[in-house]
């Protein structure tokens, strides 16, 4: 049985998991939270603001995203492109073509990224 959804301690559980390990991926987030069972599971998926077709990962609840888009605003944790072999390790992959190159592309491609302790730096 799933715990109920307390923001704040995901929040702290997430911070602290992300401060620990660094440079930490969608894939090893889910890991983490099936087995602090946190509920993350949804049907939303987390869009780069610059091109609507660059996806960053999908499948989380809008209140697993906010919890990332405040830690990110805060500038607590940021987010950095990694290779496709971290998300290989990690045992999960999106079923859709990769980005490649800084372009508006009309059909969805997924950037892979991990999660890095931090503001984003410029």
């Amino acid at each position: 049985m799933q715990q109920q959804f307390n923001k704040e301690e995901v929040k702290r559980a997430i911070l602290a998991y992300i401060s620990k390990n660094n440079y930490v991926s969608y894939a090893e987030l889910e890991w983490f939270f099936t087995e602090k069972q946190i509920p993350f599971k949804g049907d939303l998926d987390v869009l780069s603001g610059k091109c609507e077709h660059v996806v960053f990962w999908c499948g989380w609840s809008k209140e697993i995203f906010d919890v990332f888009g405040e830690l990110i605003k805060e500038g607590k944790i940021h987010r950095e492109p990694t290779q496709l072999l971290t998300y290989l390790i990690d045992g999960k992959t999106l079923d859709m073509p990769l980005v490649k190159r800084f372009w508006q592309y009309k059909t969805d491609h997924w950037l892979p990224t991990v999660f890095c302790i931090g503001p984003e730096e410029d």
